[in-house]
């Protein structure tokens, strides 16, 4: 048995669905029913996926939301403005959810998208120029629009699971590999960095362990496991209460 398998073993497995990020998304099911994804969330990549789609619908909601108070607050003064007027003054309403919002700049279009799962265009329509997305051809496209699981990675590349969509966090990175970590399940994830194959995953704590991972230690982890350090790797979640005595003995006597 390798050294990846051996912590695996000894590792906590902590189902999918006790995360706050499985129930998170659960909850807003009919959303995304609503969307066509009716899919189950059965694996950590399907829960991934979930996230990216899930995150951008919350920011479409936010802006739709915003514009009815916004109909609502100035209703006696739109008859008044411009186009150009009631744009600037939506735009200022919704400044401050597209600050908190995740987002990232498409390298191909350098449009920044707020939601992952529509094309470059239209996210510049809900960001820039919302007033277009009421006339009734946008409004039966984006409602037409299907989208799967494969939607954000298809437009926008795995590269979309290394920004603020994502839960996922990097931890490792050479040539050869990409390591994200996921804190909920307490795993690294090694990917090849050439086309994104997942290679393995790591659970680097054990049931007896009952203390936050810190970044940095997950670095200093991936890191070693990546070097072929498997002794290392091993001081380092023993010192760090990772993994009980009783199972650090039982794998360094492998290493010795």
């Amino acid at each position: 048995m390798g050294f990846i398998e051996s912590l695996n073993k000894i590792g906590v497995h902590i189902p999918l669905s006790q995360t706050q990020l499985y129930q998170d998304i659960e909850n807003h099911r009919s959303f995304l029913e609503k969307m066509g994804l009716s899919s189950k969330i059965k694996t950590d990549f399907d829960l991934f996926s979930y996230e990216i789609i899930y995150r951008g619908l919350l920011t479409k909601n936010k802006i739709e939301n915003i514009y009815e108070a916004f109909l609502n607050q100035h209703y006696d003064l739109l008859d008044y403005l411009n186009y150009d007027e009631k744009q600037k003054m939506f735009n200022n309403d919704i400044a401050d959810v597209l600050k908190e919002a995740p987002h990232f700049v498409d390298s191909q279009s350098q449009v920044t998208i707020y939601i992952p799962y529509l094309e470059p265009f239209v996210n510049q329509r809900y960001t820039h120029d919302y007033q277009m997305l009421l006339l009734k051809q946008h409004r039966e496209y984006i409602q037409n629009f299907q989208v799967n699981l494969q939607t954000p990675i298809d437009m926008y590349g795995y590269h979309i699971f290394r920004t603020a969509f994502t839960s996922l966090q990097n931890v490792y990175e050479d040539q050869r590999h990409i390591c994200l970590y996921f804190d909920p399940l307490k795993t690294i994830y090694i990917f090849k960095k050439d086309n994104h194959e997942l290679m393995n995953k790591v659970i680097i704590q054990d049931e007896h362990a009952h203390k936050d991972a810190h970044l940095e230690d997950v670095k200093k982890i991936a890191d070693a496991i990546e070097n072929y350090q498997y002794r290392d790797c091993l001081e380092i979640l023993k010192d760090l209460e990772y993994i009980s005595l009783k199972n650090y003995k039982k794998i360094i006597k492998k290493y010795k």
